[in-house]
C-alpha cells in the first residue's frame, strides 16, 4: 500500500471526527440489489474508522470490518463495538473462503491493488453473493462546492473511473445509483474534512496551510453555517462463478470492461 494510502493513519481521530457516514437510503438500495436480509454476514473492507461499518450494523447485518491501519482500526473498535474488527489489507483478507454473503467498500476501492483485491473478495464472498462500492462525493450544483472544486482540483471529476470498476471474471455490475443528501456545515467543518484528505496530508506543511486557509476564506463568504448537499455514488456487483476453475479467477486473469451506464470519468487528485 502506498504512503499516500496510509497517510490517514496519522490523523485517525480527526478522520473519525470530520468524515461523513453513508446515507441509509444508499445502503438499503445496495442490500436490495443483492437480496441481503437482516442477519446476513457482510464484510466492510478498507473500513477505516467505521463510517460505513456503523451503517451496516444499524441495518441489522452481522459485520466483520477489515482495515490495514492499526490507528484507524482502534477508532473503529471504539465507535462500532458491535462489529468484528480485523487488521488486514484488501489484498490478503483474514477470512476463510466463502465466509460472507457480501462485501462493501466505502471510499476505499481506488486504493486497492485491484487484481489481487478482486481475487480475494471473490474468494471470501459466498457463491450467489455480491460486492458494493460507495463513494461520498461533492455536488457541484452547489455554488460553494463549484467554487471549491476549481480551488482544490476536483471540478468536473467523479470519484471513480468506469474502466477501473470490477468486472469479469470476478464480478458483474447489476446496478448503480446516486443518492443525494443535505447536511449543515461551516467553514471550520469544511477545513476539518479536507485536512483528512490524502492530497492535503501528503502536501508540504506550508502548502497545506495556505490551501486550507484559502478554503476557509472561500467558505466564510457563505456564512458561519450553510447547507452542504452531498452525492453518494453506489455500485452493486454480483459474484460470478469460475467455470474454468479457481485459477481463472486469480490475480493474473484477464478482466473485461464492466457492464453499466454512465459517462467515462477521469479521476481527481484525491478520492478519500
Amino acid at each position: 500500500m502506498s504512503d499516500r494510502a496510509r497517510s490517514f493513519e496519522s490523523v485517525a481521530a480527526e478522520y473519525e471526527r470530520h468524515r461523513p457516514e453513508y446515507p441509509e437510503e444508499a445502503l438499503r438500495w445496495a442490500a436490495e440489489q443483492l437480496g441481503l436480509a437482516p442477519g446476513a454476514r457482510v464484510l466492510d473492507v478498507g473500513a477505516g474508522t467505521g463510517k460505513l461499518t456503523r451503517g451496516l450494523v444499524a441495518l441489522g447485518f452481522e459485520v466483520v470490518a477489515v482495515e490495514p491501519g492499526a490507528p484507524m482500526l482502534a477508532q473503529l473498535r471504539v465507535a462500532v463495538p458491535e462489529a468484528e474488527a480485523l487488521e488486514g489489507p484488501a489484498e490478503a483478507i483474514p477470512l476463510p473462503d466463502a465466509n460472507v454473503e457480501a462485501a462493501f467498500a466505502g471510499q476505499a476501492f481506488h486504493w486497492f491493488d485491484r487484481p489481487r483485491a478482486l481475487s480475494e473478495l471473490h474468494r471470501v464472498i459466498k457463491p450467489g453473493g455480491g460486492l458494493v462500492l460507495l463513494w461520498n462525493w461533492w455536488n457541484e450544483r452547489d455554488p460553494l462546492q463549484r467554487e471549491l472544486g476549481e480551488l482544490i482540483g476536483y471540478a468536473g471529476h467523479e470519484p471513480y473511473r468506469n474502466e477501473e470498476l470490477p468486472g469479469e471474471p470476478w464480478f458483474r455490475e447489476v446496478g448503480r445509483t446516486v443518492v443525494e443528501t443535505l447536511e449543515e456545515s461551516s467553514p471550520d467543518a469544511l477545513v476539518g474534512y479536507l485536512s483528512t484528505a490524502s492530497a492535503f496530508l501528503t502536501a508540504e506543511p506550508e502548502e497545506r496551510e495556505e490551501s486550507l486557509q484559502a478554503v476557509h476564506e472561500l467558505a466564510s463568504r457563505y456564512g458561519e453555517r450553510f447547507p452542504l448537499p452531498r452525492l453518494t455514488y453506489v455500485f452493486a456487483f454480483e459474484r460470478l462463478s469460475c467455470p474454468a476453475g479457481p485459477r481463472a479467477c486469480g490475480p493474473r486473469a484477464r478482466r473485461s470492461r464492466p457492464c453499466g451506464a454512465g459517462r467515462r470519468a477521469t479521476a481527481p487528485p484525491d478520492r478519500r
